[in-house]
């Protein structure tokens, strides 16, 4: 079994104790091996829980955030539980679910989402976008930013930190981690909104980037449709760049065959994919 599903297993395996007599166990003796006993015997729980979010958002290569931002929320709930409001990991689930929620909402991918209510505008300003055929002309972005509220400079800035993650996110799933489970994402093909809200760590997926030559990287922008340069994926005008065909990226680079560019694209997915997993 893979070590991010065994990250809080005891050895010796302790005495199989419920897990509510764990929690008590810790708030009477203040003893953390009773914490400890409770994360063992909660962990598959816990890995059932961060899996399910990490298909849900189309983030399997996420699963061990998921799963550390899921106990360090159970671990918050526990501050402020008492044996008065009843079991605890009824209690404390929601609060597990929310950290996952955070982590998922506030994690750098060109944009914070500080608080709920800027993540609701944020959903609505993109599903806007959407319906209008992710025009970005004068009239659309004043028409976008009188329903949620916004100035149209604003707007414009949400809506290039979306599509620009929506771009990567291609690019992420091209290079993500495999995974046992089917990926179901029906869901974020019902809402493309719901795309700028997945927390990816760009931050190592640009260096995977960054680390191809000069004729992978050009090849990957222009076929994703993003500046391989700062990784916007609008023009100055605020247009979104287009996605080339193989055929097109053929002709521009001298090539015989749009085969010849789907390989060079293919092995270059590989070359990140490598380096992702170290």
């Amino acid at each position: 079994m893979k070590e991010k599903y065994r990250m809080y297993q005891l050895d010796p395996v302790p005495p199989e104790l419920d897990l509510q007599e764990c929690i008590d166990g810790y708030l009477d003796t203040g003893d953390a091996a009773f914490l400890a006993q409770f994360l063992h015997w909660y962990e598959p729980a816990i890995n059932n829980k961060a899996e399910s979010f990490g298909r849900q958002y189309a983030m399997t290569g996420h699963f061990g955030d998921l799963k550390q931002a899921y106990v360090q929320g159970l671990l918050e709930a526990l501050d402020g539980y008492e044996k008065e409001k009843g079991p605890f990991v009824p209690y404390a689930e929601r609060r597990g679910e929310r950290a996952m929620h955070d982590y998922i909402r506030t994690m750098r991918t060109g944009c914070t989402v500080p608080s709920d209510t800027e993540y609701y505008l944020l959903r609505k300003a993109m599903r806007l976008f959407e319906e209008n055929e992710q025009k970005t002309d004068d009239a659309t972005i004043a028409m976008i930013g009188k329903v949620i509220r916004r100035e149209p400079k604003t707007v414009l800035e949400m809506i290039r930190s979306g599509t620009q993650n929506m771009s990567v996110l291609e690019l992420d799933r091209e290079t993500g981690e495999e995974s046992d489970e089917p990926m179901e994402v029906g869901s974020l093909s019902d809402e493309p909104s719901a795309l700028f809200f997945q927390a990816y760590q760009m931050d190592a997926l640009y260096d995977a980037f960054r680390g191809l030559d000069y004729r992978e990287r050009e090849m990957l922008g222009r076929h994703y449709g993003f500046c391989p340069e700062c990784f916007s994926v609008v023009d100055k005008a605020g247009r979104p760049l287009p996605k080339e065909t193989y055929e097109d990226i053929m002709l521009d680079f001298g090539l015989s065959s749009p085969d010849t560019v789907e390989k060079i694209c293919r092995k270059a997915l590989g070359k990140m994919r490598r380096e992702l997993m170290k």
